[in-house]
């Protein structure tokens, strides 16, 4: 029978939802739960899949990802659940959020009249995210690996609202995932096709 696939978390997932009360105003703005269900699943010869949460967000300034409702390490997480599973082995594969950070910088603005009548790009915000898959077997040596690493950055006006801002947000993580499941799926036909059925 096959072993049911497990996750554990090693670190701290920072979400949204507990760090609510950090945000300026509430947001009624309802997201898409990014998921990763609809693409095809990765059936391992590992008796296991361990997700391990390595990135520790500071949680304050200049990072901001602990205010996202869907961060890119709980995004990560998810495409790890919905993309990867055992099928038995000794071996176990080890997913590693290395890096989820995103931080804010304050942008120049124009100063005098002109700046009385124009709305500047005000902040931008710069995401990192990179993941390692790898193979261990029962001795705990790395046999196999695949890196991925994504940079995105986006600006903002100085008067966007909350919702707006959160949506941005969104969008950031989104395209971050989408180039870490680029890379992935190239590392994993390269590197790792002798695990998969």
């Amino acid at each position: 029978m096959l072993s049911r696939r497990s996750f554990v978390l090693s670190g701290l997932v920072l979400g949204g939802t507990a760090l609510a009360g950090c945000k300026t105003a509430p947001s009624t703005y309802e997201y898409a739960e990014l998921t990763y269900t609809h693409l095809p699943p990765y059936n391992l010869l590992v008796r296991d899949v361990v997700v391990d949460q390595s990135y520790v967000s500071p949680a304050k300034s200049p990072n901001v990802e602990h205010l996202f409702d869907i961060s890119p390490a709980q995004a990560s997480e998810r495409w790890a659940r919905d993309r990867l599973y055992p099928q038995g082995n000794n071996n176990v594969l080890n997913f590693v959020i290395k890096n989820a950070a995103v931080t804010e910088s304050k942008l120049e603005q124009q100063k005098g009249l002109t700046g009385l009548f124009t709305y500047d790009q005000s902040e931008r915000y710069s995401g990192v995210l990179e993941v390692e898959l790898q193979i261990l077997n029962d001795q705990g040596f790395n046999e196999a690996s695949v890196t991925a690493r994504a940079e995105r950055s986006v600006t903002v006006a100085e008067n966007i609202k909350l919702r707006e801002r959160e949506r941005v947000w969104y969008k950031l993580t989104e395209d971050l995932m989408t180039e870490i499941d680029r890379q992935l799926q190239q590392g994993i036909a390269k590197h790792l096709s002798h695990y998969v059925l």
